[in-house]
């Protein structure tokens, strides 16, 4: 029996530049994928918080509520699972089993949670991308580094802890994006995400698009630092960390061009 992989983006607090949610859109989209089951519990959500959506058009109005969308379609020879939506408002633990129990009996191989955070990162570099995962070979697999952090976190953590709790392959993926320009879209944010998903799946996204998209993304960064002496200074030490801390001979502008060149040799 084939175990699908369970790819999950959320917007809200996890989605810094809408990272998370439009990678998980576009392999929603690429496998064709129709929803298959919903958690629209009402007390999940604080509706003040995350507002229901009225829409009206030729004197029908529509109301859409918050609610989690599980998808399924197929591609690249692979079932496709997804996970979209806002991040609960309330009772996380028992949503988190909700969803847990969904996903059980389909057996998945693993489940890859994306998340975007706004980091000390220049926008000039590759953007890096942090993760966490129980299986020391997926991490090399991957090259990701391992995410060190003490703090508040969002669903996605929470869900990637108890999932793990329950025996499942849980991996959290997530796009640093520069604190400067958070504000989603952030092309170079989802490319990383969709590559790491990707190598890890198997499940190649077309990113055709994304790349013009990053180039308008770091022309409008740039503009920042035109008109911006202080923040100039700030992206230039960024950079030169970034640099330091890579092998010797090995620069932040190669590595961009070494991933450019992985990009369009994947068309």
């Amino acid at each position: 029996m084939e175990r699908p992989w369970v790819v999950i983006g959320y917007s809200g607090w996890n989605d810094a530049g809408g990272a998370a949610s439009e990678a998980t859109t576009r392999l929603i989209r690429y496998s064709d994928a129709t929803e298959w089951r919903v958690i629209d519990r009402e007390d999940y959500y604080d509706f003040q918080t995350s507002r229901p959506v009225v829409s009206a058009m030729a004197g029908v109005e529509l109301l859409t509520w918050p609610r989690t969308t599980v998808w399924r379609g197929r591609a690249d020879g692979h079932q496709v699972i997804a996970v979209t939506g806002p991040e609960p408002n309330l009772r996380w633990r028992s949503y988190c089993r909700e969803l847990l129990d969904i996903l059980e009996p389909m057996n998945p191989a693993g489940i890859v949670v994306l998340g975007g955070m706004v980091a000390d990162v220049p926008h000039t570099r590759q953007l890096p991308v942090s993760g966490s995962t129980p299986d020391p070979a997926t991490a090399a697999r991957l090259g990701i580094e391992d995410l060190e952090y003490s703090g508040p976190t969002g669903i996605s953590g929470v869900l990637v802890t108890l999932a793990r709790e329950r025996g499942f392959n849980a991996v959290g993926l997530w796009a640093s994006v520069p604190e400067y320009a958070f504000e989603p879209p952030c092309p170079p944010a989802v490319q990383m995400l969709l590559v790491r998903v990707e190598e890890l799946t198997g499940l190649s996204v077309p990113q055709e698009d994304l790349a013009e998209g990053r180039q308008e993304w770091l022309a409008q960064a740039d503009q920042l630092l035109v008109d911006n002496d202080g923040l100039s200074e700030y992206v230039h030490s960024l950079e030169e960390q970034q640099d330091a801390a890579l092998p010797e001979g090995i620069t932040g502008d190669v590595l961009a061009m070494e991933f450019q060149s992985y990009l369009r040799h994947r068309r």
